[in-house]
């Protein structure tokens, strides 16, 4: 054999000796991979236990701190794969057929809700903000970061599983059969993170017949985590600050602040909003009104660069708002109401924070995980107001606590002050306070239960422009008071919920009771004081696997309504979700006490 030969020879076998090393590397990095992926299932699923999940959300990923992130890896899970393991086979049919129907999430739209990046220290309460972020997402149901060591490396790989929702989606609502309305979406259109919903009402009874509002999202708008929503609405689901039916057109954009790792938050709104006399009442009794509201604010979070462990943050933040009505309804009975008048000004706030979470089930989801918030918020708010042309300065000190045990009960804590000034004197002053307590969901069998208590007190002083207190159906369902000019307010509310392993084609059964009481204080009433109790009885109703969140229907029995009348209501509510996670604070705001 030639020189030349030989020397041929060998770089062939060289060749082939790095050819097997390269395929030995892939091999590896498909079997990290999977076994990755085989974790991020089994941590999702509840097949092979279904005991209810306490855990902080940087628990898992501490033993890897400071260690270099090398790569970033994204798999997405199908609708065959269920939370709850294994299937009937109608279910399992419905999965297969959901996954010719739906696409997956793209891999560019999972890395565009990131901000763990590679060739960065790992940082565990980070790696925890991003995969409760990306849960909090709506066409997400669950997702989880795996963390693989890279052998005799400081270094390790990530993989971020997560398990869409099927997004596609319709609901019908209104009256049957004189007034239905139709929706129809999709959450997470061609899995991109984009959103389009267009709904549909035909009124018998209503001028034009028909009416239809259409709204597109995007979630985190080129990565930029900024979500933005752009609508048309002839259906009153606008703003709609009055009586009226309202058609409303607006756009708006949010960046929450995803972590107190991150700098910056803010955000930015416009809408035009206008009556529209669709019942045709005659001119004396409809209100005939147009408004437009602009509203921008802007934060930064200070101490974003703290060591890993060191969760304490300050956040200052400004917001300018401006509610112009430019037509003003005639009837003098509304004129000098607050919502029928301009309402616009600056606010400056100032926050403290600390803030953690604990991962856990069977809040308002049947199995899901659910993020609960433990920590405190404590900010104080300047501003300058002017409402119903009276302008005077403003200024309110707020104060949140969230506490979470290991057993896995949690509680919240709240007391809000603010007042207003005019010629030395306080005007339109309110403190509220009050709190809300969940027991641990306790396994009976193969059912789950959780208990439920709220208390919340709120005081009204020297009112000037301040609506006077109220209640609603978010205090006792099926109850409006509202003619009564009430200063004070004190409201109770005790529920017991029972989890079910039954199931019908992948939805799931919570029966619940609730019990409500409240009390008015009426200084300029006959009857100063004046009381409110609700007893309800109803079930949530919850596929894990569609875009609407859980659907709650309950009937509540009212012995004395505001006319001293028994009343039975029922009500219907969807998208129940326990949505705290995902705030650490927000723009700055007028305390909200009705």
């Amino acid at each position: 054999m030639s020189i030349k030969a030989l020397f041929i020879v060998l770089m062939l076998l060289g060749m082939r000796e790095e050819l097997f090393a390269q395929d030995e590397n892939d091999s590896s990095k498909v079997s990290i991979t999977q076994k990755a992926l085989d974790k991020g299932i089994d941590l999702i699923t509840r097949s092979t236990r279904d005991t209810v999940l306490v855990e902080k959300s940087e628990e898992k990923f501490l033993p890897f701190e400071g260690m270099i992130i090398r790569t970033i890896n994204i798999e997405t899970v199908g609708f065959d794969f269920s939370i709850y393991g294994n299937q009937k086979p109608i279910v399992q049919k419905v999965g297969r057929i959901a996954n010719k129907l739906h696409t997956n999430t793209r891999e560019k739209t999972i890395r565009q809700h990131l901000f763990i990046k590679p060739n960065q220290p790992l940082n565990p309460y980070k790696l925890g903000d991003n995969e409760r972020f990306l849960r909090d997402q709506r066409f997400i149901l669950e997702s989880r970061i795996i963390v693989s060591p890279v052998a005799d490396t400081d270094s390790v790989d990530l993989t971020v599983v997560t398990r869409d929702v099927f997004s596609i989606g319709a609901s019908a609502g209104g009256s049957f059969p004189t007034a239905p309305l139709l929706k129809l979406y999709d959450a997470n259109l061609d899995g991109r993170g984009q959103g389009l919903e267009f709904d549909i009402l035909y009124d018998h009874d209503r001028k034009p017949r028909t009416g239809f509002g259409l709204a597109y999202s995007k979630s985190s708008l080129m990565g930029s985590l900024a979500d933005l929503v752009i609508y048309y609405t002839q259906l009153n689901s606008g703003v709609s600050l009055g009586e009226e039916n309202e058609f409303s057109t607006g756009i708006k954009i949010d960046r929450p602040l995803v972590s107190p790792y991150a700098k910056i938050a803010g955000g930015a709104g416009w809408s035009q909003n206008w009556s529209q006399n669709v019942d045709s009442k005659p001119d004396s009794a409809f209100l005939d009104y147009r408004y437009n509201i602009a509203d921008v604010w802007a934060g930064y979070n200070f101490g974003s660069e703290k060591a890993t462990r060191n969760r304490r943050r300050e956040f200052v933040a400004l917001r300018l708002f401006d509610g112009d009505f430019i037509d003003k309804p005639n009837q003098e009975e509304v004129i000098d109401e607050r919502r029928y008048n301009d309402n616009k000004g600056v606010l400056g706030e100032f926050t403290f924070y600390q803030q953690d979470f604990f991962k856990t089930q069977y809040v308002y989801g049947f199995g899901r995980t659910e993020d609960v918030p433990s920590g405190y918020n404590l900010s104080s708010t300047l501003g300058y107001m002017k409402t119903m042309s009276i302008s005077r300065p403003y200024t309110s000190i707020k104060l949140n606590y969230k506490g979470a045990s290991k057993n896995g009960s949690f509680y919240e804590l709240t007391m809000n002050m603010s007042t207003y000034f005019r010629h030395s004197i306080w005007e339109d002053a309110v403190i509220q306070t009050g709190g809300s307590y969940y027991t641990q969901a306790f396994s009976i069998g193969k059912f789950k239960m959780r208990n439920s208590a709220s208390a919340y007190y709120t005081q009204l002083f020297n009112r000037v422009t301040n609506d006077w207190l109220t209640i609603d159906g978010n205090i006792i369902p099926g109850l409006r008071v509202e003619e009564l000019d009430a200063t004070q307010r004190i409201s109770l509310g005790f529920e017991s919920s029972l989890y079910t392993p039954w199931s019908l084609i992948g939805f799931r059964i919570a029966p619940f009771a609730s019990y409500y009481w409240a009390k008015l204080k009426c200084p300029s009433c006959e009857n100063q004081y004046q009381n409110f109790t609700g007893i309800s009885l109803g079930m949530r109703i919850r596929n894990e696997n569609l875009i609407f969140g859980t659907m709650e229907i309950k009937g509540t029995f009212i012995p004395n309504d505001d006319e001293g009348k028994s009343k039975f209501a029922v009500s219907f509510r969807k998208n129940l979700r326990f949505r705290k996670s995902d705030v650490y604070v927000t723009k700055p705001d007028l305390i909200n006490y009705n």
